[in-house]
């Protein structure tokens, strides 16, 4: 039998791993240091490669002083086109989006830069004023819409939408952004649609994009390497199926990025193995 102080020596061992375990499974675990993902796409229709950094779900988190970190990370990766997806501010979280702007600012005024709403800005009510903002700091914005520009002697197009079910009013007739960016299928230049919601992707292919850039689940929230990819996205509800990565949906590729979200006060729900992500997407020669 053990006696009074061999079980207070092994109490203590046992709350003292116990501790150490919750530490350890709170550094590692919850870590929300920003991660660099790259990706490798191929295509027939490049012939020199197309480096594009996508930036999404922001939130209006802030990386170092100034953005410093996520401005240092953009310009070492010496992209071709900067991307910005949706919820760059939020409805909640620290609400004048000012972070956001000060990124805004320094890429739009560097970089030929993109950038398409998400439902937070709408949900805040002041989606003009920011759409206004982005557009003073040289980015173009995306709503039904897109642009042909030359990179590295070849054609590449950028288009934008909200959702497959968002709609403008065009003379009088309301159409939907898709519509408005759908392509003939005989189109030779690479085609890239900015898609908030990864669960309206399957909707677009009949656009004849390349390649969709989407957000908005954050990466499920939750996630065990190896087992399971998320536990919950909005949109898509419980062990969602777009969460991170890279997906083939017939012709079209789409790359979802688990965004640059990060919790700000005690009572978000946090991250859990699903650290903060900065994309690189390098469109290159196939084969």
């Amino acid at each position: 039998m053990l006696t009074k102080k061999a079980r207070r020596i092994i109490g203590c061992v046992a709350a003292g791993c116990v501790l150490t375990a919750g530490i350890v499974f709170s550094v590692v675990a919850c870590d929300m240091s920003m991660e660099t993902t790259s990706y490798r796409i191929e295509t027939p229709k490049v012939a020199a490669p197309v480096r594009i950094v996508f930036i999404s779900d922001l939130h209006n988190s802030l990386y170092g002083e100034k953005q410093k970190e996520l401005i240092s990370a953009v310009d070492e990766a010496k992209p071709d086109i900067v991307v910005l997806g949706g919820d760059a501010a939020d409805k909640t979280q620290d609400y004048s989006p000012d972070n956001a702007y000060v990124l805004a600012e320094y890429l739009g005024n560097k970089y030929p830069c993109y950038y398409s709403m998400g439902n937070h800005e709408y949900a805040r009510g002041d989606s003009e004023l920011i759409k206004e903002r982005f557009a003073q700091y040289g980015i173009k914005i995306l709503e039904g819409n897109g642009e042909i520009i030359e990179v590295n002697n070849q054609k590449i197009e950028i288009c934008g939408i909200f959702g497959a079910d968002s709609y403008l009013e065009i003379d009088g007739d309301m159409v939907t952004e898709l519509e408005l960016v759908t392509a003939e299928k005989d189109t030779e230049h690479y085609r890239v649609l900015l898609l908030h919601f990864p669960e309206d992707a399957e909707r677009c292919l009949e656009g004849n994009f390349d390649l969709i850039l989407a957000g908005h689940a954050h990466g499920g929230q939750w996630r065990i390497p190896g087992i399971l990819d998320g536990v919950y996205a909005p949109g898509q509800g419980f062990l969602p199926k777009y969460t991170s990565g890279i997906y083939q949906l017939s012709d079209t590729k789409m790359l979802v990025s688990r965004g640059l979200w990060k919790p700000s006060t005690p009572i978000a729900v946090p991250r859990v193995f699903n650290r903060p992500e900065f994309v690189i997407a390098d469109i290159v020669p196939e084969g």
